[in-house]
């Protein structure tokens, strides 16, 4: 077996997220193909090594702290070395960026060019606050309209919660479900009509696979074996590229900054941060408060504050006024 197959079985066995998987990948690789000996010789000083090599191309922060958490996990799973005696250098301390935030107005604008299943997409994106994958994998059955909430599962770190479902968006919603339902019985008509479960789901419930309920809300165009897979996150953002692009905003705004928007929008309309914390699943009230921090900079500037009007000296003087 040789060193990916190893750490591809060290990756199933701490159930990690397939991009957390790709991501490890990646940077292994990046690192074989550096040192260039086999991975039974790798040491602390090669990663040492690396790191610097990362920092003189100009890596960012971000990816060389990847990089290290990869080389750790490689070191601590798949070689079974100490990591007390690799002499690690320190996890690189990554400065905390800017979110961009549109406003409600430049919202409104790019609400208008969107079409399509996409444009509801983008209003549970911003008005649930979900990420974009979670949106693309939502099912039908996760979607109660009399509780105005919807069930994410397996979301960022395998969590799973309850999330608001904006009212304004319930009757578009059940237009689209409906139609959902009428591609779904015609795809059951030509033999089709099933949809991928996670885990063993299945094996265990032989029906599952072609019953409503089980469908993917947003469905793709692409129909493989009888199965309808999800739209994909790249449908999404191509449309709101472009829809960005007809409202001439320059600001880089993605599928993901609408998740951003309904932070601090929701944090400038008072809801409480603990709320918000639960309805977007952040593990960390920190993370939330990071969007509080985007509306504090709402504040005043000197300079937009009218100045007091000149008054001459003694001009009110009552001996002034009698000469």
């Amino acid at each position: 077996m040789n060193f990916f197959q190893k750490l591809s079985n060290a990756i199933v066995a701490q159930s990690m997220a397939k991009n957390t998987k790709d991501c490890y990948y990646h940077h292994a690789k990046q690192f074989y193909e550096f040192i260039a000996k086999p991975a039974g010789q790798w040491e602390g000083v090669d990663v040492r090594l690396w790191l610097l090599e990362m920092e003189r191309r100009s890596y960012s922060q971000v990816t060389r702290k990847q990089a290290l958490c990869a080389l750790k996990f490689v070191f601590d799973h798949v070689l079974k070395r100490d990591l007390g005696q690799l002499d690690l250098p320190p996890m690189p301390k990554v400065r905390q960026t800017l979110k961009v935030i549109p406003s409600r107005e430049e919202l409104v604008g790019i609400f208008k060019h969107l079409t399509g299943q996409v444009r509801l997409m983008a209003g549970l994106l911003y008005g649930a606050g979900l990420r974009v994958s979670e949106v693309c994998k939502l099912r039908v059955q996760d979607v109660d309209m009399e509780a105005l909430t919807l069930r994410i599962w397996d979301g960022k770190g395998q969590k799973s919660r309850l999330t608001v479902l904006p009212i304004v968006l319930i009757p578009a919603l059940q237009r689209h479900l409906e139609t959902r339902a009428r591609m779904h019985a015609q795809d059951v008509g030509r033999g089709e009509g099933l949809v991928e479960l996670p885990g063993r789901l299945a094996v265990k419930y032989k029906n599952a696979p072609s019953e409503l309920r089980w469908q993917f809300v947003f469905p793709s165009t692409c129909v493989r074996d009888g199965y309808r897979w999800h739209a994909t996150a790249e449908s999404v953002a191509k449309q709101m590229r472009w829809a960005v692009q007809r409202c001439g905003i320059i600001k880089r705004v993605t599928p993901h900054t609408l998740r951003h928007g309904f932070a601090t929008h929701a944090m400038q309309a008072g809801a409480d941060p603990r709320t918000i914390q639960d309805l977007l699943g952040h593990e960390s009230l920190e993370t939330t408060m990071i969007y509080l921090h985007a509306d504090a900079a709402r504040g005043f500037s000197p300079l937009d504050v009218p100045p007091p009007r000149r008054v001459l000296p003694f001009v009110n003087h009552p001996q002034l006024k009698r000469a």
